[in-house]
């Protein structure tokens, strides 16, 4: 069985694959009591047609994979919902690169925009269940998904690396 590491998920790391979109640095936009607005912060270049909010529910379990899918006429943003999850990632092309694949922690209050035709599967649901938003242009699902799956067996992620949210390191796979 193959392994991988878990990494923390900075822009320039994630370059390869997309672009993260996390809250701004700079002073918002607007602002008023109780709230801050920063407009902007992302744009979807992709958007020749309507793209659709999708619903993910992630159940905590193994951290592993054995498929990935590409949308080649997609971006696609993957925002977590109370809490973090695990992105993986592989770089573009005609068949995944199993032993290339990396993996990224998703903080909450973070997100990321996948490239097209960049490999990936269904995020990861680290330390508890948790929902994500998917957005992906219109008619993704039904016209523009292909898969693969690993046939040599699941690639197994190990949480070997300091983990900022959690302050230390850990070997236990789940």
């Amino acid at each position: 069985m193959a392994t991988l590491t878990i990494e923390q998920l900075t822009p320039d790391d994630f370059a390869p694959y997309g672009s993260v979109i996390a809250q701004p640095l700079a002073s918002p936009d607007a602002s008023g009591p109780g709230w801050a607005w920063s407009g902007e912060t992302q744009l979807l270049s992709h958007a020749d047609r309507s793209y659709a909010v999708g619903y993910l529910d992630l159940e905590a379990g193994k951290l592993r994979f054995d498929w990935a899918e590409r949308h080649l006429e997609s971006i696609e943003v993957i925002i977590p919902l109370g809490g973090d999850c695990l992105v993986y990632v592989g770089s573009p092309g005609d068949a995944p690169e199993w032993d290339r694949f990396r993996v990224f922690r998703l903080c909450s209050g973070q997100a990321v925009v996948l490239n097209q035709g960049v490999w990936h599967g269904a995020p990861l649901a680290l330390e508890h269940d948790l929902k994500a938003l998917v957005l992906l242009r219109q008619g993704t699902g039904a016209e523009d998904v292909q898969k693969a799956e690993r046939d040599s067996g699941p690639v197994e992620i190990v949480r070997d690396v300091v983990e900022e949210s959690e302050g230390e390191s850990t070997n236990a796979s789940r």
